[in-house]
């Protein structure tokens, strides 16, 4: 094991992580520096721009792989490295679509106001609000 590798862990440790996260974490490292064939500390900006490119268009990942992977590569950059870099462009999930409000999902009657929810604070203006709202 490496002693870049080995100090990711560390991190990982200390920051109280599951060791499933951490298998992710470092499996994610693992895999951009098998992609370009060199150490992760020696990837630059615009490589793991295009390396998270290739994922999202070549590889198909899914939201969640893109997420563990960007997740798992960021804290290897700004925890384990302490570099600085820019990473608003990763934006590799996709939003869901939102779905427009149509007034006919509206029930025709109003919400009935659960008993445990006039115990909650503030619980019972929510019911009220939906009682209101759905008229």
């Amino acid at each position: 094991m490496t002693p870049l590798r080995q100090r990711m862990i560390d991190d990982l440790q200390l920051r109280g992580m599951s060791e499933r996260t951490q298998e992710m974490y470092v499996r994610a490292v693992r895999q951009l520096a098998e992609h370009y064939r060199k150490s992760p500390d020696r990837i630059s900006e615009e490589e793991l721009r295009d390396y998270f490119l290739y994922c999202a268009n070549v590889k198909k990942w899914s939201r969640v792989a893109s997420t563990i992977a960007l997740c798992g590569i960021k804290f290897f950059y700004t925890q384990t490295l302490k570099t600085r870099m820019d990473y608003s462009y990763l934006h590799t999930t996709a939003q869901r679509e939102k779905t427009a409000y149509h007034s006919h999902q509206t029930r025709s009657r109003p919400y009935p106001l659960p008993r445990q929810a006039a115990s909650l604070p503030g619980m019972s203006v929510y019911y009220l609000f939906l009682r209101l709202t759905a008229q």
